[in-house]
């Protein structure tokens, strides 16, 4: 890809190089070698997703529509399996959160969610080598792979051009978003918040070589610092959701320690909730607008 060559022809070349680092995460996740490829799968797969959603105005509408719906259809099956992975990873930190009369009850859960992440994990190997698994990544392939058409008007234009221009709109709207969040805000707003600056990072890093390489590399490091604040809070409120599921009256034991351990969590979502505020303001700033405006040109 380079800068002056037309966009629908670097969305299409983008779509296919990461459904290839995508497929190469499969079977380290079918044969459950080790977490880390399931995340990675996930983390490329949002990028495919966000490429198709930000630039969708760059492919034909039948192509946007299909690769939609066939992304997100495969996505959601390892959505499971990774809040299961998550929980696992935090055990000895949660553990520490509560008294040592709280182990029996936390041992349960553990054994409890030990067992339905092995049979998850299967279903997301069957699935990953079944054949509708393959028909829907070769219909994504196949979409991709057409010679562009050049259906709409920002298809034609310098990739740069296109790229730019949108910065700056997801910019613009991830700092009326910030604006607007305050003391009061529902969690859903923050999380919105995070969303965008995933997909604002996301297209910078899709395109890295149209911008001065270091001075991208500090933004970019930047939004990642206001994204693990909002991660971390939007983290706290995932698991205790997820928790919660778990809380069955004929399992006290294990009811107890989840009581216990949600309150914590709670906890700790009130304290990370006051970051919130203070690393939006070091962010967004007029420095920062600055700083965009010239790496954008």
């Amino acid at each position: 890809m380079n800068a002056d060559m037309p966009a629908e022809e670097s969305v299409r070349r983008a779509g296919l190089e990461i459904l290839g680092v995508i497929d190469s995460y499969v079977d380290g996740t079918v044969n459950d070698v080790d977490i880390e490829f399931l995340h990675q799968y996930r983390v490329n797969f949002r990028k495919l997703r966000s490429l198709i959603s930000l630039l969708r105005k760059t492919l034909p509408q039948k192509t946007v529509v299909l690769l939609k719906s066939r992304l997100s259809l495969v996505f959601r099956r390892t959505d499971r399996l990774r809040n299961l992975d998550v929980f696992l990873l935090k055990e000895n930190k949660y553990r520490k959160m509560l008294p040592d009369s709280f182990n029996k009850g936390l041992s349960e859960l553990y054994v409890l969610i030990r067992k339905q992440r092995k049979e998850e994990q299967r279903k997301v190997a069957r699935y990953f080598l079944s054949k509708s698994y393959a028909n829907g990544i070769t219909a994504c392939v196949n979409q991709l792979a057409f010679h562009p058409v050049y259906e709409k008007n920002s298809a034609a234009r310098p990739t740069l051009q296109v790229i730019k221009k949108l910065l700056r709109k997801r910019y613009q709207k991830i700092m009326e978003i910030a604006a607007a969040i305050n003391d009061l805000s529902a969690d859903d707003d923050i999380h919105e918040l995070r969303i965008e600056l995933k997909k604002f990072r996301y297209l910078m890093e899709l395109f890295p070589g149209f911008f001065p390489k270091k001075r991208l590399s500090g933004l970019i490091g930047k939004v990642k610092k206001v994204q693990t604040v909002l991660g971390d809070f939007n983290d706290y409120s995932t698991q205790i959701n997820f928790l919660e599921e778990y809380i069955d009256n004929s399992r006290l034991e294990m009811s107890k320690s989840l009581s216990g351990l949600i309150a914590v969590l709670h906890q700790k979502k009130t304290a990370e909730r006051k970051k919130v505020g203070a690393v939006l303001e070091s962010f967004f700033t007029k420095k920062m607008s600055a700083e965009i405006d010239s790496i954008l040109g």
